[in-house]
């Protein structure tokens, strides 16, 4: 049997982001709904910062953001789980039913890509650490989980597969700073989707532990076809591949995404906002675009 090719949805990690108005939006505008729109007619997919910090959304806000992406049928949200599931550790009742309620929303009206469960470096490879991802599982099973492991004690191909498979839970493949002790990317596709996250290599920016340098980084040329390259061998094991570039610092994951979509095109035209042309002029050296009007 021929396998179909690769479904690919690429992205960034958020679209509120204050620095994406120079080299996206072209203006500053605080209408999320708005921004979020604008941002549809470019990407298929977009990573949900906010439920990450706001413990408070739900369904209700699902259904704004689905009406801002109604114009894009391809749009799905990978919705980023609360900081309290991951890093303290909690599995509140309450809370967890309204990120049902979201996730709910988004899943029935086939707009949800994948849960995030995004866990810091301190969250290494133990039986309580491992007890409590069987219990964050249970309490969202029936909704597609990505993990994102960041301590290199977890980098065990096999015992990965094997407590991944027996808890329904995926891997996250992610591009770090190749720092000692950091979880390496990983080549593993648990299930029919691979979610990649790409946060930049600025090894410094990493271990001063800043968020602005952290994701202070603009992948070049050579390297953006090294991450081509890593996801070919992740074609050969699924059937989607979801892109998102988190180094969103000066608009950096905007030119990022749109270099990668103009690879993966091979060539064909890629439309592109106007204010990404003024913001990155040595984009379009390298690509077919269609320059898209700014926002206003």
């Amino acid at each position: 049997m021929v396998k179909q090719p690769v479904q690919y949805s690429i992205g960034i990690g958020g679209w509120e982001h204050e620095g994406l108005n120079q080299c996206l939006y072209g203006v500053a505008t605080e209408y999320s709904s708005v921004k979020l729109r604008y941002y549809a007619r470019f990407f298929d997919t977009v990573e949900v910062r906010s439920t990450f910090w706001d413990d408070g959304l739900g369904a209700n806000e699902a259904q704004q953001w689905m009406d801002a992406v109604a114009e894009n049928k391809r749009f799905r949200f990978n919705v980023k789980l609360h900081k309290s599931f991951v890093h303290g550790k909690e599995i509140k009742p309450e809370r967890a039913t309204r990120v049902r309620g979201l996730l709910q929303e988004l899943q029935k009206n086939d707009r949800l890509g994948t849960v995030l469960v995004q866990l810091p470096y301190s969250f290494t490879n133990t039986s309580a650490n491992r007890f409590h991802l069987e219990k964050l599982s249970e309490v969202f099973r029936g909704f597609p989980l990505h993990v994102e492991f960041r301590n290199e004690s977890w980098n065990d191909v096999h015992f990965l597969r094997n407590f991944l498979l027996e808890n329904q839970l995926q891997v996250v493949n992610a591009d770090l700073p190749r720092i000692k002790q950091f979880m390496p990317f990983v080549t593993e596709v648990v299930g029919d989707t691979a979610y990649v996250r790409l946060h930049g290599r600025n090894e410094k920016g990493w271990l001063l532990n800043g968020m602005d340098t952290r994701y202070d980084y603009l992948y070049n040329g050579k390297e953006l076809r090294e991450i081509v390259r890593r996801l070919a061998a992740l074609e050969q094991k699924c059937n989607r591949i979801m892109v998102i570039f988190n180094n969103p610092t000066n608009g950096k994951a905007i030119a990022n995404a749109l270099q990668l979509v103009s690879m993966l095109r091979e060539g064909k035209p890629v439309l592109v906002p106007q204010a990404a042309s003024i913001a990155f002029p040595d984009l379009l050296q390298d690509m077919s675009a269609v320059v898209e009007d700014s926002l206003f």
